[in-house]
């Protein structure tokens, strides 16, 4: 058996963010995403199981990349305000820069594929984010971070960064240093 094209698999779950972007996760049909991969229904099916697959597959493709995206550049050991800021500009550069993926991730936690997995989502996603984690416990300890549980508090970081990428794609407000340094402290003094 011929080993399986990692770029036709790419291009299937670059299908799924794409259909995403432009009419919502609960619209993304098999037929629609191998139309818009430019392959057969019956070679998406080489590669994945159903649909159920393919989406849990793309979410678990796109929060790697954005992880990694998120602390690229991350220092632990310079000041807390200073590390937290870092991870912000990253994760809100990496929103602006991925429409698509960043809509899909947002409705893929708000369906209901994200409990078909959800305890090993979880792990994952603690697993991935142990620098977050990390620096919020060490912000804690120096009693420069509220003392809240971290989930809470990366719900609330998050939620603010979604709410500024969001904001600039829609042209609410417009993206400069100004707006971008303003979020962050409005957020560091929901943290602090």
């Amino acid at each position: 058996m011929r080993p399986l094209d990692p770029f036709k698999r790419d291009k299937i779950l670059n299908a799924v963010y794409t259909l995403t972007g432009r009419q919502g996760l609960a619209s993304v049909t098999i037929a629609g995403i191998s139309k818009t991969a430019a392959i057969a229904a019956g070679t998406l099916y080489i590669y994945f199981k159903n649909k159920e697959e393919v989406v849990q597959l793309a979410y678990a493709a796109v929060e790697d990349k954005m992880t990694q995206a998120m602390y690229h550049d991350f220092d632990i050991n310079i000041p807390i305000k200073q590390s937290l800021k870092k991870i912000y500009i990253n994760m809100l550069d990496y929103r602006l820069k991925n429409y698509d993926e960043t809509v899909f991730i947002d409705q893929y936690q708000q369906s209901a594929y994200i409990q078909l997995n959800f305890s090993k989502q979880l792990e994952e996603y603690e697993k991935q984010n142990k620098p977050l984690y990390d620096l919020l416990e060490k912000g804690k300890q120096e009693g420069i971070i509220k003392e809240v549980d971290a989930i809470v508090l990366i719900s609330f970081f998050d939620g603010a960064v979604r709410s500024c990428s969001t904001g600039i794609i829609q042209k609410l407000f417009p993206s400069n240093q100004q707006l971008i340094d303003d979020y962050f402290d409005m957020i560091w003094r929901g943290m602090s």
